[in-house]
């Protein structure tokens, strides 16, 4: 109100733009809004010798301040970051949770309860540290409620299990684009499968420009629709094959019966449906139909039947991609190949990668890449600060293609 009137008075005198008419305004701004601070640490001193009447223009200032100056959550500079929640008046308690908080070395599934957070006054925090290079997903938990950090615009689909949440990036983390639309870029077709024994549900990508007078590698994934939903694939394959990263290529993405963990838990019927679909694929397009042109990629449990296609089928496919594989397994399994009584072919090509945030997966992850060297299993592994996540598969699918699919191949 002071400052509308003062403005009236200037235009009432003509003085709109004199230097005395600006000077009012702003030294008659309000104090609130023209603050700064040092870091959280020195907002957290200035709001215990606060009085109460001021805390809340105190605490609105400073979430102006830091929106300007790294937005939320508070990354600094020693790489420890805080995470602030700023609260109503009937919050007992908020926590916070995330892919950097498994509930046990065993799960990739979150710990419900997250970790407490400081209260003081309105506003919560939570100081963590984490990599210069780390990216997570987080939520809030309050009062047996979950949300995603209404002080941060960046909200993606996490898993397992789907739903928003917001999304943490670290100061040294590379910001990928890959997976991000671009309307001006001729974009690839898809095509379901309609016949009678496609069931799941069969989907395929075709490159721009595809032509039946060529010949086209091709890549097949478990859980089709989460690899065009969430991991973004065919937008990722449009982008790459336009930027001369790969070649164009054709992507089969077959999608899981209701129960997935039988599904893809070595199972024999598994194998005769993926043989099925690739008969299919080399009859009605034009593949490249030689072992060495075939991928079959999957995440988690979908990582996991990957590995066991190219282990069971290897006239069939001769590369596999495992992102976070799940490789739980019964005992007798594994035991002949680790015990060296079977081999898998010298010819198979390996790529894989897992976070340092998914525990025994981490592990287990490790223990694969050195078996398959140790056996003369050309292989790739991508190890990435980060959790069991349709963001880190999104991030690292670029790679996996560029390693399988390079543009000089053919």
């Amino acid at each position: 109100m002071i400052q509308a009137g003062i403005l009236a008075k200037c235009r009432r005198l003509e003085l709109r733009a004199t230097l005395s008419c600006i000077v009012l305004l702003v030294l008659s701004a309000p104090v609130a809004a023209s603050q700064t601070f040092v870091d959280f640490d020195d907002f957290a001193h200035r709001l215990e010798a606060s009085k109460p009447e001021s805390t809340q223009a105190l605490v609105n200032s400073f979430v102006r301040w830091q929106q300007d100056h790294g937005g939320f959550p508070i990354v600094e500079h020693d790489g420890s970051v805080v995470f602030f929640f700023r609260g109503g008046a009937d919050e007992r308690e908020v926590r916070v949770t995330g892919d950097f908080r498994p509930s046990s070395f065993f799960s990739v599934y979150w710990d419900s309860t997250g970790s407490p957070m400081t209260r003081m006054g309105k506003i919560f925090y939570e100081r963590l540290k984490f990599e210069p290079d780390a990216r997570f997903d987080y939520k809030f938990v309050f009062d047996g409620r979950s949300t995603v950090d209404p002080l941060n615009p960046r909200h993606v689909i996490s898993g397992p299990g789907g739903g928003e949440v917001s999304e943490l990036v670290m100061a040294r983390h590379r910001v990928h684009t890959e997976f991000l639309v671009r309307p001006d870029i001729p974009h690839g077709t898809l095509n379901v499968v309609q016949e009678l024994w496609a069931t799941p549900k069969v989907t395929i990508y075709l490159p721009p420009g595809y032509s039946p007078s060529k010949r086209y590698p091709t890549l097949y994934t478990a859980d089709g629709s989460a690899w065009i939903e969430f991991v973004r694939l065919p937008t990722i394959v449009d982008n790459l094959i336009l930027d001369g990263e790969i070649q164009p290529i054709i992507a089969v993405m077959i999608d899981a019966t209701s129960d997935r963990r039988s599904w893809y838990y070595y199972n024999p019927d598994y194998l005769k449906y993926l043989g099925r679909v690739t008969d299919y694929v080399d009859s009605h397009y034009s593949t490249r139909p030689s072992v060495d042109q075939r991928v079959h990629a999957g995440t988690s449990a979908g990582g996991r039947a990957a590995l066991y296609a190219g282990l069971e089928l290897p006239k069939l496919f001769g590369k596999i991609g495992m992102l976070s594989p799940s490789l739980d397994a019964p005992a007798y399994y594994y035991e002949p190949y680790f015990s060296e009584s079977r081999r898998p072919n010298r010819s198979l090509r390996i790529w894989l990668s897992a976070g340092t945030y998914e525990g025994a997966i981490y592990r287990d992850a490790q223990t694969i890449e050195a078996y398959f060297k140790k056996v003369g299993v050309k292989t790739r592994a991508v190890y990435v600060h980060q959790g069991h996540s349709f963001g880190a598969w999104r991030e690292l699918t670029p790679d996996m293609l560029k390693y399988f699919f390079p543009r000089n191949q053919r």
